[in-house]
């Protein structure tokens, strides 16, 4: 998997570069500082592995997250930023290999994809409860405002 798979699910350029110039000098990064750079919780970290997800090293009770670890966990950290499923996370994830990302990205288009329609869909929804409330609200202010004239009446 190259590096370039951060960027499959939209990770903005230059993202974390501080932390990317320091992984390219380091093959090991402990749970702490991977929490620190992707914004995750411990629990979240260890769920994730739990999952399938990324599989780092340990050292006694320590966990130590590779190279490898660090671009799965971009991927996962762009995919919770669209609240894209974890499975749909997971077939992102099972589909590359260490010589060619392509269906990776191919898997990572087809989900954002679909996620985007939902979310376009999921929109449409809330427009159309939006607009059927702003109705009630109307129709209840109207009734209130005709027994107020009848009583002053």
């Amino acid at each position: 998997m190259t590096h370039e798979s951060g960027v499959l699910l939209g990770l903005p350029q230059g993202h974390g570069e501080r932390e990317a110039g320091a992984a390219a000098t380091r093959s090991l990064f402990t749970i702490g500082e991977i929490a620190r750079e992707f914004g995750f919780t411990l629990r979240a970290l260890r769920f994730y592995e739990e999952k399938g997800l990324i599989s780092p090293r340990r050292n006694g009770n320590r966990r130590l997250y590779s190279a490898e670890d660090r671009q799965r966990l971009e991927i996962i950290a762009n995919g919770k930023k669209i609240g894209m499923p974890l499975d749909d996370i997971h077939e992102i994830l099972r589909a590359g290999s260490a010589n060619d990302d392509t269906p990776m990205i191919r898997v990572a288009l087809e989900k954002a994809t679909a996620r985007l329609d939902a979310l376009e869909a999921e929109k449409a929804q809330v427009e159309s409860f939006t607009r059927e409330a702003l109705k009630l609200i109307d129709g209840l202010n109207k009734k209130l405002s005709d027994k107020a004239s009848a009583v002053a009446g």
